[in-house]
């Protein structure tokens, strides 16, 4: 008799995904477009230009039962109105939450003094663009073109967890409201024309050492030529201009001419200045004509930021935002849906730069949670589904609680009016602007915020061992 031998087997399966924004088809079982069942009379099946970039040819099954992409991600298809110049505004991803009909938020909620213990601005130009009376006419704006409303959904609580979290990455993101223009390679003047600091900006005589612009081409830095028309706006033949006053600067482009980063929370590219302008006013190319807009309207500059809060998509979901994550009182999947690996895992390993933006999040949450007299959890996953979170949040959250670098966070608990902080308040609401003055801490400087855009990769391996 032969003794059997006994043989190893080892199977391995490494699938790697590499999640790319551009071409990714997210499976997410079944028909979740907004066209499903059909359009009512006098509306088609189109596509939305500003998430995944679709045309209305791909969304023509979606109201004849296709359960395919696009069908299957919620908002790449809408309906809408056939009229000619009638505006095609994407729908928000839906919280599946009632709207609110018995609060006015900026009556009721975010009164001036709630707004003013919170929005901070460190720099005049701050002070006059992030304005009270500005944000109430963007969430008004924002929310007459939606059924999904920002700060209107669901009870008291969500609203002002909702609030709360806009405002802190509002802050997070302009540097406690003090830059106009988050984009880090450039330098205003006199907030019409624009130069690169890397070309040795001389601020007296208002030249660039090096042009912005090569003479007889188009400037494309924030523009891309592929979307454009009803996906983006058109990339502008882009000039050297003169500097009002300065007879002898070089190097200087129109502000109005350009995409940069601009608003409450960073809009740039062509893609979403159109889809920013299409959803606070429903015309296409109000701010295609002057993108600046969003830098010197305070109405623009906030809804810019409730846009990219209301409609940043994560890919590989059923359409998660910030504001769906928010209204599950999530902060943490907010950052991520957001930020993404820039900030997602906050860990020193991959930035301090981006780590330190973290920690302003959280602060700034602390602080705005307080005057709104409620808490959100940094990362609350209550369900195994949709479950977006941002790693090592909450330790940045307990380490800066502990050494005092978010001090905010240190007298959060003081304003919420329940048993214990993670507790959904008994009482809801704001401290006195006495109150708040009283217990608020100095605000600490934060270092500029670098740009970088990265694919995340997910590695699975399986390994299988028999003998």
């Amino acid at each position: 008799m032969i003794r059997p031998i006994a043989l190893k087997h080892t199977f391995t399966t490494i699938a790697t995904l590499a999640i790319l924004s551009s071409d990714c088809h997210a499976a997410t079982g079944g028909n979740l477009s907004n066209c499903r069942g059909g359009c009512p009379g006098g509306e088609a099946c189109v596509g939305n230009p500003f998430s995944q970039p679709v045309s209305d040819s791909e969304c023509g099954g979606c109201g004849r039962g296709q359960y395919w992409w696009p069908c299957n991600f919620e908002t790449l298809c809408f309906c809408a109105s056939t009229e000619e110049g009638a505006p095609r505004v994407p729908p928000a991803p839906a919280s599946k939450l009632s709207v609110n009909q018995e609060l006015d938020i900026c009556a009721d909620v975010l009164t001036e003094d709630v707004f003013n213990s919170i929005v901070q601005p460190t720099s005049d130009e701050g002070r006059a663009l992030f304005s009270y009376s500005g944000l109430c006419i963007a969430i008004d704006n924002y929310n007459r073109y939606h059924d999904e409303k920002f700060a209107q959904m669901g009870t008291e609580e969500q609203i002002r967890m909702e609030l709360a979290s806009f405002l802190a990455h509002a802050a997070a993101d302009t540097y406690e409201m003090g830059n106009i223009v988050q984009t880090p390679s450039l330098a205003l003047t006199e907030g019409s024309t624009a130069c690169h600091v890397k070309s040795n900006n001389n601020k007296e005589t208002r030249t660039c050492s090096e042009p912005w612009v090569v003479p007889g081409t188009k400037y494309e830095e924030f523009c891309d030529t592929t979307r454009t028309g009803v996906q983006g706006c058109n990339c502008k033949n882009v000039t050297m201009t003169n500097v009002p006053g300065y007879t002898d600067a070089i190097g200087y482009i129109a502000a109005s001419d350009a995409y940069f980063s601009r608003g409450s929370i960073s809009t740039e590219w062509n893609y979403d200045y159109l889809g920013t302008g299409l959803s606070l006013t429903g015309v296409p190319d109000i701010l295609c004509e002057n993108p600046d807009l969003v830098a010197t309207d305070s109405q623009y500059a906030w809804g810019s930021g409730i846009y990219k809060y209301m409609e940043k998509m994560q890919f590989g979901t059923t359409g998660e935002t910030a504001h769906k994550q928010v209204m599950k009182g999530n902060f943490g999947g907010s950052v991520e849906v957001l930020y993404g690996d820039l900030e997602c895992p906050s860990s020193e390993w991959g930035s301090l730069e981006h780590v330190n933006l973290v920690k302003m999040r959280v602060s700034e949450v602390c602080k705005s949670g307080a005057a709104l007299a409620i808490f959100v959890e940094m990362d609350k996953c209550d369900t195994p589904t949709n479950c977006v979170t941002c790693e090592g949040l909450k330790d940045i959250y307990d380490s800066c609680r502990e050494d005092g670098s978010c001090p905010h966070c240190q007298t959060w608990t003081q304003f919420v009016k329940s048993s214990a902080p993670t507790v959904t308040p008994i009482i809801v609401e704001s401290p006195s602007w006495e109150d708040w003055a009283a217990n608020q801490p100095p605000r600490s400087s934060m270092s500029n915020r670098l740009s970088s855009h990265s694919v995340l990769i997910f590695v699975v391996s399986v390994i299988i061992a028999y003998l």
